[in-house]
Order: C-alpha cells, then structure tokens, then sequence
C-alpha cells in the first residue's frame, strides 16, 4: 500500500481531514457533536495521510507555548489501523516539528493509544486522568 504524508495545503484537504476528525470522535467514540473542529484549528498546521487519492488519517500540531509544540487530533480510519499510517504521518510531523528547534513535544492522548505513541518514543509523563469522560495521559516526545 502506498501512503502519502503531507501538510494540508487546500480547503478541500482541510475539510476532508475535518471530516474524518469528525467521523471518528464524534461518530466513532460518541464525543458530543460541536466539538469538531474547533478554534484551535486556525491557529495549527494540519497533515494528513492519503491512500488512492483519499485521506485517511490526519492530524495536526500548535505552537501551545515558546518552542512547545503539541501533537493533536490524530486519527486513522478504522479499516487501516495497524497498518503504519498513523506511525507514517506522526514521524512526518515530528520531522517538521524538529525543524522549528522545539524545545518540548508532547501530546495529550487517550489512555488506549499510549502503546502507539510508546511505539513512537513518546513517554508517559501523568497518571491516566479523565477528559470529556475518557482517560487520557500526558507524553512526551524523547528526542533522539
């Protein structure tokens, strides 16, 4: 299978990679409706993963303080979990992010993803803690 990654750079790819947000938050995980996409959206760059011409996993990354940047909204189309995308797309990003000398990456993730992120050398740094009625952890990025 042959994955694009890349940076967002049309409207059309910014609202397919809304859509796909949309459809595995709030669809999927049952978030309440409204909370995609949200304010912070103008503010991040936005990739995504692309497979035959169709996006299939998306994320983005802001700039929450000087030189800490924050990895969010990461999600993959169900049918292609397990397959590497969703570690294609992180370690793009994470090239770009390096670029910008950060000096802390992190990411607030749902407790059942923590082993994906382990995978890609993000560390726990919080106990597991709820958000929106979901247990999340806070990682940090190990910079190599």
């Amino acid at each position: 299978m042959q994955v694009e990654y890349k940076e967002v750079e049309s409207i059309n790819e910014f609202i397919d990679a809304i859509r796909l947000r949309a459809d595995i938050f709030i669809i999927e995980q049952g978030f309440k409706p409204g909370w995609e996409p949200d304010e912070d959206d103008k503010v991040s760059k936005h990739y995504i993963s692309i497979v035959d011409n169709e996006i299939v996993g998306a994320a983005r990354f802001r700039e929450v303080s000087s030189s800490e940047f924050k990895i969010e909204r990461m999600v993959t189309k169900k049918e292609l979990r397990s397959k590497h995308i969703g570690t294609g797309l992180i370690e793009f990003m994470i090239t770009d992010i390096k670029k910008l000398k950060p000096k802390r990456i992190w990411v607030r993730s749902q407790v059942r993803s923590q082993f994906f992120y382990e995978k890609v050398n993000f560390t726990a740094i919080s106990k597991p803690y709820d958000l929106w009625g979901v247990q999340h952890i806070d990682m940090d990025y190990n910079k190599k």
